[in-house]
This record gives structure tokens, sequence and C-alpha cells, in this order.
């Protein structure tokens, strides 16, 4: 299986390059629904998570969604 190389929060990761974006969140232990993310400084739909896969060189952010006014 090949594997790739991101960034997660600017910090580096390898990992296998079918992984999921739904499956990279999942990984980090965090909520599904309390977090977004960003890919490349472009905000991917939580519908998109399960079908886009990580590529090499992705700058990936996972920030938590707070409610508020």
């Amino acid at each position: 299986m090949e594997s790739v190389n991101i960034f997660i929060n600017d910090e580096p990761l390898t990992i296998s390059s079918s992984q999921s974006f739904e499956a990279l969140v999942d990984g980090q232990g965090v909520k599904f629904k309390s977090v977004a993310l960003v890919c490349n400084s472009v905000l991917v739909p939580r519908a998109a998570w399960q079908k886009r896969c990580c590529k090499e060189g992705d700058k990936i952010e996972i920030f938590s969604v707070v409610a508020g006014g």
C-alpha cells in the first residue's frame, strides 16, 4: 500500500494514500459534528469527507466548531 506525506495542523504525518478525510478525522479522536476541515485553504464539506482521500503534500487544518453569537 502506498503512503503520502501530509500536514495536519502544521504537524507532518505519513498515512495511507487511500485514507479518506473521514478516517483521518476519526483517527484524530474528535467527534465529526464538532469540527470543520480545511484542505489547502479550502473548506471541505462534511458530506465529501468519506469520498475524498488525502494527497501528497496536503495541508489540512481541523478546527473546533464553537457556537456563539
